[in-house]
C-alpha cells in the first residue's frame, strides 16, 4: 500500500513540476525546439544505420563490432609506437655511451696527471 502512495505522490509531483514549468511560453517553445532537434537526429541516425557501409564511406570510421579492422588499426599503430620507440631509445643509448666514453676519458686523463 505505502509503495502505491509513494509512487502517485512522485507523479503528482512530477506533474506539478512539469505544468509549472510548461507554464512559460519561452519554456514551451525551448521545449519544442529540443524536442525536434531529437527527432531530427534519430531520424537521421536510423537513416544511416539503413545503408551499407563501403569502403569509402567506412575509411576513418572503424567499426568497434568489426574485429578484422580493429586488428589491423591495432597492428598499425604498434608499428609506429615500436619505431618510435626504438629511434628514441637508439637515440638515448648512443647519447649515453658517448657521455661513460667522455666520462672515462677523462678519469683516465686525471689518473694519469
Amino acid at each position: 500500500m505505502a509503495k502505491g502512495n509513494n509512487r502517485s505522490l512522485l507523479l503528482a509531483g512530477l506533474a506539478a513540476g512539469a505544468y509549472a514549468y510548461f507554464s512559460k511560453p519561452e519554456n514551451r517553445e525551448k521545449a519544442l525546439v529540443a524536442f525536434n532537434n531529437t527527432k531530427t537526429k534519430v531520424n537521421s541516425f536510423i537513416e544511416s544505420q539503413k545503408h551499407a557501409q563501403t569502403n569509402s564511406t567506412k575509411q576513418g570510421h572503424s567499426d568497434p563490432h568489426d574485429v578484422d579492422d580493429n586488428t589491423m588499426v591495432d597492428e598499425g599503430a604498434m608499428t609506429s609506437v615500436q619505431y618510435y620507440n626504438d629511434e628514441v631509445q637508439s637515440k638515448t643509448k648512443n647519447k649515453d655511451l658517448v657521455s661513460n666514453n667522455e666520462n672515462e676519458e677523462n678519469t683516465t686523463t686525471t689518473l694519469n696527471n
